[in-house]
């Protein structure tokens, strides 16, 4: 079964709605182990519950402009960069989400989360980015040559 952008993706905001809907009840279940496991109240963790629900927020609707740049033909090159730079910045959001919460969670140091972020982005995001990069111009090339459909669900 093929997920189909055609009804449910020609809306952002409900693409927006459902898909952070369906990530939030997934986060929920690493959350209430981690309340019992930190001994930690509903309260504390609500921040970094919500942190967590940001990266999903911006990949989702990164990737729902990058479907709709697929959909009018835009070069690949420049689709490729997109998804490229989409996952960087996921990473990069992700990253704050978890160093973020390791530092309100009592589990990080301040200045080493600093220094930690700041690694691990310069290093996550660039693998990221170049490797997302090839991938997408890769399977627009076996595309191209009718090996594979399109990078947007049909």
């Amino acid at each position: 079964m093929r997920l189909s952008i055609s009804e449910f993706g020609k809306n952002i905001w409900s693409w927006l709605f459902w898909g952070l809907a369906f990530w939030l009840v997934m986060e929920l279940g690493p959350f209430l182990i981690a309340e019992r496991v930190l001994k930690k109240t509903a309260g504390e963790l609500a921040g970094p519950y919500l942190a967590f629900a940001v990266p999903w927020a911006i990949m989702a609707s990164l990737i729902w402009w990058l479907w709709k740049w697929e959909e009018r033909g835009v070069s690949p090159k420049r689709l490729a960069r997109g998804w490229g730079l989409s996952m960087a910045l996921f990473i990069v959001a992700l990253g704050v989400a978890v160093f973020y919460s390791g530092v309100e969670l009592g589990l990080l140091d301040r200045k080493d989360a600093v220094v930690s972020f700041i690694v691990t982005t310069l290093w996550g995001g660039c693998i990221v980015y170049f490797t997302l990069y090839h991938m997408v111009l890769r399977r627009i090339s076996a595309r191209s040559a009718g090996k594979q459909e399109g990078l947007c669900p049909k």
